[in-house]
């Protein structure tokens, strides 16, 4: 007989030495529904770019504009670009009712000019004006019955008189190119809320109903142009912030501009919306702010080195979209695992600034309470009981978040939408730490099972503990194969598993194990189970029967020390590999010719890999449930009887190892979730 080509190599036990406690057959999945979540976080934002706060710390540290946005954007330059383009700006999108009236800056405004159609910026109308709005007067466009009625107020009687019907028209006021005069200012109201602009012309467009139970909508816009014109409107920081940041600012407003002036946009109207949608575009009152509204100005002029051109983020000759937010989590974020598409000068970069709370007092650090109608609404599910962070960014924020319901179902949402939806400041979420309340391997096995391939139409069921062995090799076929394992003991499934198995409506098991602790073909086609067995003597025979089915270079264990190696099952599931056992140091025939068919020597125990991407830490005290938990790939660790600090440690030392987990799952009642939290 063959001796196995490499010799065995062994390490420590990273987990218990008890190998399997009895536990009781009762189902206990906790089903409490929260009234409420609690989140922590820090950072404000989808953190993708500059991420303004770090602006405003580096500009402390005597950092310049152009330092800071080349530093958020790895790779680019800042340089001098033509920037004198036009841009058409949403200032109010798909309202019923919108005003507009006139004043002046000095003295007594000349009359706004009121003109059919959609004319061009700086061009002359060829056309004399339908109306004049004069000083106290206001022109009223309303979307009634699916038309477009624009009233015009007079500025004395405040009497109304009807313009002819229009779908577009055109403002221009005194100050501007295409109207030379003393500057005047336009006032749009909507409701309560004024907002003035200083630059270019306003257009107002009415969208016809979809319906006849519609009435309409109007969409008002300002075009102007982004050198001096539209920059004067940013209002996305405060203006009091130090010069440097002020430019960097102005730097990547400008680029982002530059970068959508092309691109028209149908259903705005626009280039751009005047929210945070795109920038926070508020008009004249950004520039005419006392004390401060100067310094914004003189930003703006500092990176303006000659007339018609600005300073703006190159990468590769070109101006890029530089997306920024308002503070991170301490390291902005890569863009393909935000929104999905990867951009070279949009990846992670340190932001430490962003956790100081003397930089950043709001954000640094936060809380929020979410109730459990706002949860599930979001998760559209009918309540939640728990929720898991099943991954991260590489930045550390939330990638992907999972919600549970008491009835079993299960509802995934990305880090960006779970945001938004339950508006919460940032992904920037502190690691989830959940328990998970059972009392026996089945209502662990289902609880695991939960999260994992709910498209399964088979099930894998083994004896997790009478036969842990031959349970180790299951769990490798069904992770393999993408399968769920559950419980069974020699007689039956539960009646737990049973309500799982109709759940997920599965109709057929593969059952992996010794004979006699399966249950018989009988039990389960009483139950209406179609059944495939693969079935032995021992681990041995079982794990040889389904290697021949298992595609890969095996993992050989040897019986003799499979205490040590079922307490380490999770990293032996997570390197994705069959599992065989051997005798001992020589492989059976049947084994060895397994081994000759694939050209491999088969891999042993002590040459496994380390965790590649764990996603979660999970804690318990019972061997039995580590070995369920071995399914989720990650570490398992085993808490001792007395609750000592130890499980504690290994999980810290874990969390620097592996920043990307997202999670800690404690499967116990009793132990106390405190010690675990305080490491998120």
């Amino acid at each position: 007989m063959k001796m196995f080509k490499k010799s065995l190599r062994f390490t420590s036990a990273v987990l218990s030495t008890v190998l399997i406690s009895s536990l009781s057959a009762q189902l206990s999945i906790a089903a409490e529904i929260p009234s409420r979540f609690e989140f922590r976080g820090a950072g404000y934002g989808h953190g993708v770019g500059m991420s303004q706060i770090g602006a405003y710390g580096q500009a402390l540290e005597g950092k310049s504009g152009p330092e800071i946005a080349s530093y958020y954007y790895p790779g680019t330059t800042v340089a001098a670009v033509d920037d004198s383009q036009f841009v058409r700006v949403n200032i109010a999108d798909k309202v019923a009712t919108v005003g507009f009236s006139v004043e002046a800056l000095v003295g007594t405004p000349a009359p706004m000019l009121v003109y059919r159609g959609d004319l061009s910026p700086e061009v002359p109308a060829t056309d004399a004006p339908v109306a004049q709005v004069s000083s106290g007067g206001e022109i009223i466009f309303s979307a009634l019955s699916g038309t477009l009625i624009s009233s015009l107020v007079d500025p004395l009687t405040k009497e109304s008189s009807t313009l002819p019907s229009e779908q577009m028209w055109t403002l221009r006021w005194s100050g501007t190119p295409s109207y030379p005069g003393e500057m005047n200012i336009v006032k749009m109201r909507q409701g309560a809320v004024v907002r003035k602009y200083k630059y270019g012309q306003i257009q107002v467009k009415f969208i016809p109903p979809s319906s006849p139970a519609i009435q309409g909508s109007i969409i008002a816009t300002t075009t102007l142009r982004i050198h001096s014109e539209y920059l004067r409107g940013i209002g996305e920081v405060p203006s009091s912030w130090p010069r440097a940041a002020l430019e960097a600012q102005v730097i990547t407003a400008r680029s982002f501009a530059l970068s959508k002036a092309s691109i028209y946009r149908k259903s705005c109207d626009c280039n751009l919306y005047s929210t945070i949608q795109d920038q926070n575009f508020v008009g004249y009152s950004k520039e005419s702010e006392p004390i401060y509204g100067q310094k914004w100005i003189d930003a703006i002029s500092a990176t303006e080195p000659e007339a018609g051109k600005g300073l703006a983020v190159i990468y590769k000759g070109k101006v890029v979209t530089t997306f920024y937010a308002s503070s991170t989590g301490g390291m902005t974020q890569d863009v393909a695992e935000v929104w999905g598409s990867s951009i070279p000068y949009l990846t992670p970069v340190p932001d430490p600034w962003s956790l100081d709370p003397k930089l950043n007092p709001s954000f640094s650090a936060w809380v929020r309470q979410i109730t459990q109608s706002e949860f599930a609404t979001a998760f559209k599910l009918p309540d939640v009981v728990r929720y898991e962070i099943t991954a991260r960014t590489k930045a550390g924020g939330v990638k992907a978040v999972v919600a549970f319901s008491a009835s079993g179902k299960s509802s995934e949402l990305s880090g960006e939408k779970f945001r938004s939806l339950l508006k919460l400041p940032s992904t920037w979420i502190s690691r989830s730490v959940n328990r998970v309340s059972v009392t026996s391997a089945d209502a662990m096995a289902i609880a695991v099972a939960r999260t994992l391939w709910p498209k399964a139409k088979s099930a894998v069921l083994v004896n997790f503990e009478k036969d842990p062995a031959s349970a180790l090799v299951g769990i490798a076929y069904a992770n393999q194969f993408q399968l769920p394992i559950l419980n069974v003991t020699k007689r039956d499934v539960s009646a737990e598993t049973a309500k799982e198995l109709a759940r997920r409506k599965i109709s057929s098991v593969i059952l992996i194990g010794q004979s006699d602790q399966l249950p018989s073909k009988g039990a389960l086609s009483k139950r209406k189970l179609a059944q495939v067995r693969y079935e032995g003597r021992d681990e041995l025979e079982v794990s040889e029967k389904l290697l021949k089915l298992s595609p890969g270079e095996p993992i050989i264990l040897i019986s003799s020390e499979s205490r040590q190696m079922i307490d380490d099952a999770a990293r032996l599931i997570a390197s994705n590999r069959p599992i065989v056992w051997s005798a001992d140091y020589q492989p059976s025939k049947a084994l060895q010719n397994v081994l000759d068919e694939r050209a491999v020597n088969g891999i042993f125990y002590g040459e496994v890999a380390e965790f590649k991407f764990p996603t979660r830490i999970v804690v318990t005290r019972s061997p039995a449930t580590s070995l369920v938990a071995s399914s989720w790939q990650s570490p398992v660790l085993i808490a001792s009887a007395d609750e000592s600090q130890s499980e504690v440690e290994r999980a810290r030392e874990l969390l620097g190892r592996f920043p990307n987990i997202a999670s800690i799952t404690v499967a116990d009642r009793e132990l106390s979730l405190t010690p675990f939290r305080n490491l998120s």
